[in-house]
Order: structure tokens, then C-alpha cells, then sequence
């Protein structure tokens, strides 16, 4: 119904998604289910149902200005040394994230047969389910992926992320998970939502359209220094990463700067919501059950293993169930999301941590592609 170049019109579409997913919130089933869940599954079926293109051009517009615009501002008050301090059992949590993500792809392996380009697909899915995309395309170039096998797998990949946020965002809701991994982040969330219900307002503040201007320039800002230095230094894959230290080092260096900032966090966190209908609508079911099963039945069978085994071990470890939420979202889908999960939640200090890991995935995730393809491939 709508087409991909009709920006205006799809662009009112996400907005629309996004409000009324916010409001849903004030219900009782929108708070068990949440913004970000009720933004990816409405976006997904509208693109199923063919109201809005699976690929837009606004869509790439969304991953490439309002997530790396919304970093910093999700950064800004980031106080470095409580996060050294405090993401010892961040680091820990994804750990265990990665291990089952590792578990998962051998178990999903022995039991899909993907045919002769088994080792690869499984190798760059797993690859990309430990870092992001960037190293699904570096783990892809390595092994030898290429052609219609490729698209496949690709395909698979964006609704296997897809499955796996939604099933991730309805683990608070589970009384088993929370009884067995307790979390105080998810109860200090709750408390303040209560408190600012409580507030007069919507915010429990008058609002301040200079400072709130002046958050979004300041993240410009620091997005065009990080882009400078990646494209100095010749290594453009490193965007997201550059924004991350820029960031970090203004959050922690430039503080009487930040007295003259305001309502950043709410900002970034609805571009954010916007990048996760973007995601949604990605998702191309039908293409999938077509040209993707394998790797499709490949990724489901990876992602229940990581997520049935994330609550006993979880447990066993005695992880807070919010950090290991934050650190499964930063090793499959990697930085961007987990920072976006962890704002949409209202756990402010998981934000950075889970940034920090997510790059931790960057680093690793090819090396760990190749590896597996070495065994899976004998």
C-alpha cells in the first residue's frame, strides 16, 4: 500500500507505531509487553500484510542517523568510572552469553542439514550472533559465502533477530525468570515509574526546548568527530565504536558543558524506538519460509537453546536478570540494540555496560565464525 519512496508517508507510519506503542504502555498489557516489543511485532506485520516495504530508503535513513545520533545521547551522562566499577557481572553475563550462543550453533548444526554450504552459513550466523552484521560480512568474505546461499542466509539472519527480541522483551514478564534471576534494576525501573506517575506532568519537569536542542547538536557533534577520526584512520567499520569513545570522553571530561543539556536520554531513546520498527519491518517472513528455511530453522533452534539456557545458568551464577537481558541483546544483535533495550527499560546505568560489550562482540565475533567453520567444515 505504501511504497518505498513515499518517505512521508511511511515516515508518519513508524511515528504513528511508535506513539501508540508508547501509550500502550499505560495499560496493563502494554507495560507486561513493552514499547520496543509492540514496535517490532506492529512494524512486522505491517510490512507482512503489505501495508509498508520490507526495504525503504528511510529505513536505511533510520540506521544510519538516528542510531549513531542516538549513542551519544544515551551516553551523556555516562560516569565512566561507576561503569569500571560496576560491570564486572556485565562482563560476566556476556560471557555466558556468548558460550551459549556457541552451544546453540553447534546443537542447531547437528540437528538442520543445510547442505554443502552448511560450515559457512552456520559459521557467519553464528559470527553475526555474537557481534552484529559487521561480522556476518566479515566471517561471510572469509569462508567463501556468496551468492543466493548469502542472500539467504541474510535473510534468516534479520528475522532470526527479530524472533529473538521479541522472545528476549518477555522474560521480565515471566514470573519463572523473575523468581529465579531477581533484578534490581527491573525493580528500581518500576519505583521510578511509579514516582513519575506520581509527578505533575508527564515528565515531572518543565521542559526546555534550548537544552533539548542543544543535546541533540552536541550529538551531532560528536558524530561528525568520530566519523572524521574512522575516515582518517581508514577504518569506516569502526563508526559505531569511534562514537562510543567520543562519547564516553565528553560524558566524563566536558561535565560543566552537560549543565546546558537537557532531555537528551528521552530524545535518543525515541529515535530509538523508530530504529526498532525499522528492524521490524525488515522482516520478510515469506522470503524466509521460501528461500531460507535451513538457515531460518538454523537460527530458531540457536536462539531457544541461548535463551532456555540463559535462565539456569543465569540462575546457577546468580546473574540480575536485567544484565543478562542487556548482555544477550549486546552479544546476538550487538551495541546499538542493547543500548536501546536498556534506555526503553528505564535501566539507565546497563546502558553504557552493555555498549561496552557489545564492542567486546565486535572484536571477537569473526574470530569465533572462523573457528567454528574450521570444525563444522571436517
Amino acid at each position: 500500500m505504501i511504497g518505498p519512496d513515499e518517505t512521508l508517508l511511511l515516515a508518519a507510519v513508524l511515528l504513528v507505531l511508535t506513539a501508540v506503542s508508547m501509550a500502550a504502555e499505560n495499560t496493563r498489557w502494554g507495560r507486561a509487553a513493552t514499547a520496543p516489543l509492540i514496535i517490532l511485532i506492529g512494524a512486522m506485520l505491517l510490512a507482512n500484510a503489505n501495508v509498508i516495504p520490507h526495504e525503504a530508503p528511510l529505513y536505511s535513513v533510520v540506521s544510519g542517523f538516528f542510531v549513531p545520533a542516538a549513542i551519544p545521547m544515551l551516553l551523556m551522562r555516562a560516569d565512566l568510572k561507576r561503569v569500571v566499577r560496576e560491570s564486572g557481572p556485565m562482563l560476566l553475563a556476556f560471557t555466558v552469553a556468548v558460550t551459549l550462543t556457541i552451544v546453540g550453533c553447534f546443537v542447531a548444526a547437528a540437528l538442520v542439514d543445510m547442505g554443502e554450504y552448511e560450515a559457512a552459513i552456520a559459521a557467519a550466523l553464528t559470527a553475526s550472533y555474537i557481534g552484529g552484521s559487521l561480522n556476518f560480512v566479515s566471517t561471510a568474505q572469509t569462508v567463501g559465502l556468496d551468492g543466493s546461499t548469502y542472500v539467504a542466509a541474510l535473510s534468516a539472519d534479520v528475522v532470526g533477530a527479530v524472533l529473538f527480541l521479541v522472545l528476549l522483551m518477555l522474560l521480565p514478564s515471566l514470573a519463572l525468570a523473575r523468581r529465579w534471576m531477581p533484578s534490581r534494576f527491573i525493580e528500581d525501573a518500576q519505583v521510578s515509574v511509579d514516582h513519575a506517575a506520581a509527578e505533575e506532568g508527564p515528565t515531572g519537569r518543565p521542559f526546555n526546548l534550548l537544552f533539548a536542542a542543544n543535546g541533540v547538536a552536541l550529538s551531532l557533534v560528536i558524530c561528525s568527530i568520530a566519523q572524521a577520526l574512522v575516515s582518517w584512520m581508514g577504518y569506516p567499520q569502526l563508526f559505531i565504536v569511534s562514537i562510543t569513545i567520543v562519547a564516553l570522553l565528553v560524558a566524563n571530561l566536558a561535565k560543566p558543558l552537560l549543565r546546558y543539556v537537557a532531555f537528551e536520554f528521552e530524545i535518543g531513546m525515541l529515535f530509538m524506538f523508530v530504529f526498532f520498527a525499522a528492524i521490524g519491518a525488515g522482516a520478510d517472513i515469506f522470503e524466509v519460509v521460501d528461500s531460507a528455511l535451513p538457515a531460518s530453522l538454523f537460527i530458531v533452534l540457536l536462539v531457544l537453546v541461548h535463551l532456555l539456557l540463559l535462565l539456569p545458568i543465569g540462575r546457577w551464577l546468580k546473574l540480575d536478570l536485567a544484565e543478562a537481558m542487556v548482555a544477550s541483546n549486546a552479544c546476538i544483535l550487538g551495541p546499538p540494540t542493547a543500548a536501546a533495550l536498556a534506555a526503553s527499560k528505564g535501566w539507565r546505568d546497563l546502558v553504557t555496560p552493555g555498549l561496552l560489550v557489545g564492542i567486546l562482540g565486535y572484536s571477537i565475533g569473526t574470530f569465533i565464525g572462523i573457528a567454528i567453520y574450521g570444525v563444522l567444515s571436517r
